[in-house]
């Protein structure tokens, strides 16, 4: 056999040798993909988006109104009030059914009454009857169980006539709102002829 001959032998054998372990390790993802059995996959594997409760249906639920919130509500009545400063600690419940609402504060406030410090603590509870259409909350039949306590220079006083003008009535009463990815916001009143305050509810915990 000339020496030719057996360098192609030798040659053909190399390249038959390279093509076979390529063959071997090649992986499963070069052969042509099913891609309508991934899409199916893929479709049943993911879980379907929740749907955010439009309208009324939004205000349903048990909610928290936190600190921040308040503080916020209590800031701008300070503002409509002269040589009233309000200061929170705390936070609201107000739950929603599908007709009915109670508003329940447990905080603390400190404030300034004309240049006289004081603190004072809210509790109680006021509920009733609402209405809600796509974007108004409207509320009747309120029943107020609300007491405040304040105590100045040592003396504890009987303050619920000082909150009565604003919190013996319901902050949401005609109270314009939308819904939201946390929460429905909720615009608080601070009085007749005066801007609204919009506040964020959370669920309660």
């Amino acid at each position: 056999m000339s020496t030719e001959l057996r360098r192609v032998r030798a040659l053909a054998a190399v390249s038959l040798l390279s093509l076979a372990t390529l063959t071997a390790c090649a992986s499963p993802a070069d052969e042509p993909a099913d891609t309508e059995s991934i899409e199916t996959e893929s479709s049943a594997s993911a879980e379907p988006e929740e749907e955010m409760a439009t309208g009324p249906a939004c205000l349903i639920g048990d909610w928290y109104i936190a600190e921040d919130q308040m503080q916020n509500f209590y800031s701008a009545l300070s503002t409509t009030n002269d040589g009233l400063d309000i200061s929170v600690e705390g936070g609201t419940g107000l739950s929603f059914t599908g007709d009915t609402y109670t508003y329940t504060p447990d905080f603390m406030i400190i404030l300034e009454v004309s240049g006289t410090g004081g603190e004072g603590s809210i509790t109680g509870a006021i509920s009733g009857d609402y209405d809600a259409s796509d974007t108004v909350i409207t509320t009747s039949h309120e029943e107020s169980s609300i007491a405040m306590t304040v105590t100045v220079g040592g003396v504890s006083i009987d303050g619920t006539d000082l909150t009565e003008s604003f919190l013996n009535s319901a902050p949401i009463n005609s109270a314009p709102y939308e819904c939201g990815s946390d929460g429905p916001v909720i615009q608080f009143s601070t009085g007749d002829g005066n801007p609204t305050v919009p506040i964020q509810l959370t669920p309660a915990s």
